[in-house]
């Protein structure tokens, strides 16, 4: 089955511009915008625009139609439309990475890869228990369910396109060839999922890195500005972990809360066809608890974007910051190395011009990534600050607003069960 997701234009390019999620709103308005995911602070002049205009979702992957407008000279047109899977993605972020010259750089974090067999097996596992349930309570809980699903496939929607606004936002990365051919070539790319043996070469690589890591972490380095940032980011990935873990607990207890009212709706509903006496005031009830599980799903969701996803998304950021400053690390360790190698060769009166060319290389190389890393660390600063400030006012907003909609529906309920 195909579930597919198209905006109109102008919710679109507003959606595309602040990786907008949308959410059930009431059974006369199915749906509404939120605010970003994750806010991009990062100036852009306009030259380059990207957006995922409309999405599917197949068995085994999801499609992403992806509009670009530019007005950069290194693009052959102004006005591309190109349709990419997730792999393609991760194809994109590793030539990046692997990319010397942007070595200096923060990489933006790959989004994260689309699952949805848990939301399908639920699916499934309702549609096999259609028998056991009335027809009212199977059709409820099958559009929660679908709701989630929803909302979960415009969430992976959004992050992808997150990712894809980091880099046109980049003054420097929105110029890759990569880049170009990933929003230019309107052909697959031909990009497949790893084999097993390249799984487990990855698997190798990040390990040897992880040891490198943690040799590097004795390095003395003598630039105070990277001593406090590496501290910082160290104790700060930390917490964020941990931040995100409790911020997933609240927002499953919140949606827990939420199917315990439609648990209770539904009893209350039954109860009114087996009293007679009771039958008005149990069906009223049973209506104000439904009212009230909408908006505590709407609260559950609305924790969930302004406050895990953002989690989330600095969490993986805060890795690539942090391995930022490992490239830098591991080029200031080949620079007294090839020190090193110099005094070695002045010593045997050997190879000297070779070793002074290889040591300048060196040197070029460590203060081109640590002029670049400085900048790159002071805008990743900066706008998480401001990212952070935007989504916890927001979020306070939303809270006073779901409690005032919450005890206005419990007050209409009450007046009205007064007069049975």
């Amino acid at each position: 089955q195909h579930y597919y997701i198209t905006n109109n234009l102008r919710q679109l390019r507003e959606t595309s511009r602040k990786a907008n999620m949308m959410t059930a709103e009431d059974e006369n308005e199915p749906t509404r915008e939120h605010a970003s995911t994750v806010s991009l602070s990062d100036e852009n002049d306009g030259r380059l625009t990207v957006s995922i205009s409309d999405a599917v979702s197949e068995l085994e992957t999801v499609k992403f139609t992806i509009q670009t407008k530019t007005a950069l000279p290194s693009f052959s047109q102004h006005q591309m439309s190109v349709i990419r899977c997730h792999e393609e993605f991760i194809w994109l972020h590793d030539m990046l990475s692997e990319n010397p010259e942007y070595a200096g750089y923060i990489i933006p974090p790959a989004p994260p890869k689309p699952d949805f067999e848990e939301a399908r097996d639920k699916l499934t596992r309702v549609t096999a228990a259609e028998n056991t349930m009335t027809e009212e309570e199977y059709k409820k809980l099958r559009k929660e369910l679908e709701s989630d699903y929803l909302a979960l496939f415009k969430k992976t929607v959004a992050m992808h396109e997150i990712y894809l606004l980091r880099i046109a936002a980049h003054n420097k990365l929105r110029e890759d060839s990569n880049f170009r051919v990933f929003l230019e070539y309107a052909k697959d790319l031909k990009v497949r999922s790893k084999n097993k043996k390249e799984i487990i070469g990855g698997f190798f690589k990040s390990m040897t890195k992880n040891v490198d890591e943690a040799l590097l972490s004795g390095q003395k380095d003598k630039d105070e500005f990277f001593i406090e940032r590496r501290t910082f980011l160290e104790d700060y990935h930390l917490r964020i972990k941990e931040t995100t873990k409790k911020s997933e607990s609240l927002s499953a207890s919140t949606n827990g809360l939420s199917f315990d009212y439609m648990q209770v709706a539904g009893c209350l509903a039954l109860l009114s066809t087996r009293d007679p006496s009771l039958q008005r005031f149990m069906a009223q009830s049973a209506i104000t608890f439904e009212s009230l599980q909408k908006l505590q799903k709407r609260t559950s969701t609305d924790e969930d974007l302004k406050l895990t996803d953002l989690f989330k998304y600095y969490q993986r950021e805060t890795q690539a910051a942090k391995s930022l400053l490992y490239r830098r690390g591991r080029a200031l360790a080949d620079k007294e190395i090839a020190e090193g190698k110099l005094e070695q060769a002045q010593k045997k009166f050997k190879d000297i011009p070779t070793a002074e060319a290889y040591v300048e290389d060196c040197k070029i190389r460590f203060e081109s990534i640590s002029d670049m890393a400085k900048t790159e660390l002071d805008t990743f600063k900066n706008r998480r600050l401001e990212t952070y400030r935007k989504h916890l006012v927001d979020m306070s907003e939303l809270q006073i607003r779901h409690s005032q909609s919450i005890i206005s529906e419990l007050t209409k309920g009450l007046e009205l069960l007064k007069d049975f």
